[in-house]
């Protein structure tokens, strides 16, 4: 998404009120637009397909048919440059744990300001993760138990890993430490490597757990 266009956003969930209600608050941002509203998750994976697909997909957990999750985790393997950002009444602590191993951007609760949930979306389309620390936390309970040998990182793969965790993507990390993109790529397959994880989500949170960040 260029920063002269608007954010694309579509809305899946099978109740119209709340539906109508998350539609009027993305019509009200200016730099935004709603692209599609549906009700279950097969109609959202569709929108994916279409031309003039979202790039943010706000999604209930409890849809008919095809589950949040279940759309989540199907968005991600078929088309990664949606991103799926789950609003939901559900604070569930196992929910967010599966929310993000499905691949999901940003968890937010359906009682959250206004201007956190249009933030949310704005970070999510310039290609952030988004969860708070309490987030993460539930992650990292969830995940394995990391390897019993002691983890030795340099201070620059340190601050990669930092980065990680604050959602900043390969781009943004190289302008912030002045590295080029593949440097941060080489210190990001150290990283996987050393914690035995092939993911970012999964990176952090064994990264939590084995108290390598706070």
């Amino acid at each position: 998404m260029h920063s002269d266009q608007l954010i694309r956003v579509a809305v899946a969930d099978d109740h119209p009120i709340a539906r109508q209600g998350v539609v009027t608050l993305i019509s009200s941002a200016e730099d935004m637009t709603v692209v599609g509203e549906v009700a279950d998750g097969e109609s959202a994976l569709a929108l994916a397909e279409r031309d003039d697909s979202p790039d943010v997909l706000l999604l209930d957990l409890r849809l008919p048919g095809i589950d949040g999750l279940e759309t989540t985790r199907r968005l991600h393997q078929t088309h990664a440059e949606v991103g799926a950002l789950i609003l939901t009444a559900y604070d569930d602590p196992h929910a967010v744990a599966e929310a993000v191993q499905a691949g999901a951007k940003a968890y937010v609760l359906k009682t959250a300001a206004v201007e956190q949930i249009l933030e949310t979306v704005r970070m999510v389309a310039r290609g952030h993760v988004v969860f708070d620390s309490a987030v993460w936390e539930t992650l990292s309970a969830h995940a394995e138990t990391p390897p019993t040998e002691e983890v030795s990182l340099s201070p620059r793969t340190r601050e990669v890993l930092v980065m990680l965790s604050w959602g900043l993507c390969n781009r943004e990390i190289a302008d912030e430490l002045g590295l080029s993109i593949e440097t941060v790529k080489t210190h990001i397959e150290r990283l996987y490597k050393r914690l035995g994880v092939t993911a970012r989500t999964d990176a952090v949170a064994r990264a939590l757990r084995a108290g390598l960040i706070e």
